[in-house]
């Protein structure tokens, strides 16, 4: 944790889920394996959703997508489902979401999947998982400066 205008930052929580990884903890890196059923992605969206509501400080995704290999309308409907239910975390909190797609495919899935539910969110895709980080340590700075200076102002 960092010291910040006198106020340390909170306790960041983790999601119990073996595709999101905490190693840049408040940036979070949701990885994607080549196929999932329709219950795994079920089960990674009930975490998100389970971790969202204590979740009071800024943060940033890195959301590898580059193994998926196919994405039934299904799953792409339930994304979009899950990005709505996720609304009320996301622009309070979500700095960003630095998206990883290095095909066109990939691209049309994650346009696809924002046409049905547009993110509240900043968001953006990269090619290359080191500019999506550089990014998202960008985007995160920002959104704590932008916090900091409401406390500020109160």
């Amino acid at each position: 944790m960092e010291e910040t205008a006198g106020k340390r930052d909170p306790e960041y929580i983790k999601i119990d889920h073996p595709w999101i990884s905490h190693d840049l903890m408040p940036i979070y890196r949701w990885t994607f394996p080549k196929e999932v059923t329709d219950e795994e992605l079920s089960a990674v969206f009930r975490a998100r959703e389970d971790w969202a509501p204590g979740v009071e400080y800024p943060v940033a995704w890195i959301v590898d997508l580059s193994n998926i290999i196919k994405a039934p309308a299904t799953q792409r409907k339930a994304f979009a489902e899950h990005l709505k239910r996720f609304e009320e975390h996301g622009p309070r909190w979500n700095a960003g979401s630095a998206l990883i797609v290095p095909s066109a495919w990939l691209r049309g899935l994650v346009t696809a999947v924002f046409w049905l539910s547009s993110p509240k969110f900043p968001s953006k895709l990269f090619s290359r998982p080191l500019e999506a980080e550089g990014w998202a340590k960008a985007q995160l700075e920002a959104k704590r400066a932008e916090r900091r200076a409401e406390a500020k102002a109160l």
